[in-house]
């Protein structure tokens, strides 16, 4: 692995990545007729019969609550303002399908959970949750839930006080959940779409990946991450080559969709095939060692980059990655390249001044299907010929 100092790569997300083959927004397919059987029902529960529901009907998914979640100060600012009976924002849940009253959650896992951790008495990594920083009722500082309730009159302010909730059911299309995900993170920074994905289709696999990326590793280093990201751009990087390195999942243009299917499958081969696991390691390793050999090759700052205009642009891209690293997954490319320095670094550059078809596929519409298929099959005749070795395209349909 490359031991250039985290702080010497660090740079803002946005200046460094190119969004326009994140998954985002642009690919919900939803109509309003998708909205018409929706029912919404608002309905003040008590923080005790939240906590009640915790687990049984109400699934937080703890091995997915790695990321983005609050420090231990704000999570005691959170108790305290349920102590005074301030207002806090609602909690926005969605029947399950198939399942009336079993439930996950589009707005507020992290109130949800601190709730869960405090009268638990500790928090996820198994210290104590006691209450600390507080401002206001500061008698309660260092005291934890069992010493709340030696007072019958605090633990039943706490246990009585009313959460603002919406449950959304009816809704037949996952899209609409999506829509309502992205409006409702639509801020100055945007949430990936993750974390929703690891609600609808939670399993084996997605345990997996969330495990594998909380150790830092070289889809860290490439992109120029100290800990994994809280947006979890190293999760759905990640599920996004190995989708595309699959040869049962088809991509027909959606990108939502495609990763959707490729969880929902892999899920299904975790639980039913102990192998796998050990096969997704070695995949994964793939990747890693692809990273290692294109950061050599490329450079540090060109890696995973445009080339317009004789040089390399300065943000990272998806469109890009797709392409290089799916083919030096492969070992037999990676010897190649290593018998052969500067070789295909050359070849990309000329590609990239000669073949404005290809340009085009890595700059705009970068999901689309004729775009996607575009760059594969350009980059991948191209290493054919360079090399004589003929790599299997992803299946596009």
């Amino acid at each position: 692995m490359n031991t250039t100092p985290a702080n010497a790569l660090w740079e803002d997300r946005d200046q460094f990545e190119d969004e326009s083959s994140i998954e985002n927004e642009d690919d919900i397919t939803v109509t309003d007729s998708d909205f018409e059987r929706l029912l919404i029902a608002p309905s003040d529960w008590t923080v005790s019969t939240i906590y009640e529901l915790i687990g049984k009907q109400l699934h937080l998914d703890p091995e997915y609550q790695r990321r983005n979640v609050w420090p231990a100060k704000a999570k005691s600012h959170f108790i305290e303002s349920l102590m005074l009976g301030i207002p806090i924002p609602q909690i926005l849940l969605a029947s399950k399908a198939g399942q009336k009253n079993s439930f996950l959650v589009l707005d507020g896992k992290q109130r949800l959970t601190t709730i869960k951790e405090f009268i638990d008495g500790k928090f996820s990594d198994g210290r104590v949750f006691k209450l600390k920083g507080l401002r206001i009722l500061t008698s309660l500082e260092g005291k934890t839930w069992t010493d709340l309730q030696q007072n019958s009159d605090l633990a039943d302010r706490l246990r009585h006080e009313p959460l603002r909730t919406t449950v959304l059911r009816g809704w037949e299309n996952e899209s609409v959940l999506y829509e309502i995900f992205y409006r409702l993170n639509s801020g100055s920074v945007k949430l990936s779409p993750m974390e929703l994905r690891m609600s609808l289709y939670p399993g084996d696999f997605l345990k997996f990946i969330i495990s594998w990326t909380e150790n830092l590793g070289e889809i860290h280093h490439l992109l120029k991450k100290r800990q994994p990201d809280p947006r979890m751009a190293d999760v759905e990087l990640a599920i996004r080559y190995l989708a595309f390195r699959d040869q049962q999942t088809a991509y027909v243009g959606d990108l939502k969709l495609f990763l959707d299917e490729f969880c929902r499958k892999k899920n299904i081969d975790f639980s039913s095939n102990p192998s796998e696991h050990q096969r997704y390691m070695s995949l994964l390793a793939e990747m890693d060692e692809a990273i290692n050999v294109g950061i050599v090759e490329f450079g540090e700052r060109d890696f995973s980059k445009k080339y317009v205009s004789g040089g390399y642009e300065n943000k990272f891209n998806r469109a890009v990655f797709d392409v290089l690293v799916g083919a030096l997954s492969y070992p037999s490319i990676r010897a190649w390249v290593n018998s052969n320095n500067g070789a295909m670094k050359a070849m990309y550059e000329d590609i990239c001044r000669h073949n404005p078809d290809f340009v085009k596929s890595v700059e705009s519409t970068t999901k689309s299907k004729e775009a996607t298929q575009r760059r594969f099959n350009v980059w991948y005749s191209a290493i054919n010929q360079l090399t004589g070795i003929n790599l299997p395209l992803p299946i596009i349909k």
